[in-house]
């Protein structure tokens, strides 16, 4: 189990699935879509280094690329999380992102 993620939090509760606003029920138990690609999904988290540790602890690969706003648009007080569903847990992951009560949306990443 992950560091404080709860049986609750892994079976997502509906308010935290509402969050996940990108299709996951598309890809594979080892996170990928068709077998063949991984999806990278992007979320705001408040600029506190409590909660960086606190999104760090449930995906120590989080990408938080410095001044980057991202398509979902977080604001000056936030930064900007990505992570890949390449990974056999992406989806306790994902439902223990989408349990953060600071954490709004979840939206699916492209690259241009």
């Amino acid at each position: 189990m992950l560091l404080g993620v709860s049986d609750c939090d892994k079976s997502g509760s509906k308010k935290a699935l509402r969050k996940i606003e990108f299709d996951h029920s598309v890809l594979d138990k080892d996170g990928m879509l068709n077998s063949e690609v991984a999806v990278d999904y992007e979320f705001c988290i408040p600029k506190d280094e409590s909660k960086v540790a606190e999104v760090k602890a449930i995906e120590p690969d989080v990408n938080m690329p410095a001044m980057a706003k991202g398509r979902i648009g977080c604001s000056k007080d936030e930064y900007l999380c990505i992570v890949s569903t390449k990974d056999d847990s992406w989806k306790e992951k994902l439902y223990a992102i989408a349990s953060l009560p600071y954490v709004r949306r979840i939206i699916q990443t492209y690259y241009e």
